[in-house]
């Protein structure tokens, strides 16, 4: 598949997800850090179409782009950076 062809997909249609991609364990260790400053609260994390916190709802919305080695190139190509694209950014 090309470029093109992956810009024309939807993003649900990418079958895309957090488990088993480096961003698995900058997650977990969010929650390690929550756990031992004392709080017991674990933010759901999930894939969206940029960063966000929607409203009234303790999550955390993580760009689609950066779970795929093939996505986070093509952001890079075409908006010449990859918002939180490294662990320390991230």
């Amino acid at each position: 598949m090309n470029e093109d062809d992956l810009l024309n997909y939807k993003i649900i249609d990418l079958d895309l997800g957090i488990e088993n991609t480096w961003i698995q364990p900058l997650v977990a260790r969010l929650y390690q850090e929550l756990d031992q400053k004392g709080l017991c609260f674990q933010p759901l994390c999930f894939l969206a179409d940029e960063w966000n916190c929607p409203v009234g709802v303790p999550a955390i919305g993580i760009p689609f782009y950066l779970s795929n080695n093939r996505l986070r190139k093509l952001e890079e190509k075409l908006i010449l950076e990859v918002e939180g694209g490294t662990k320390t950014w991230f």
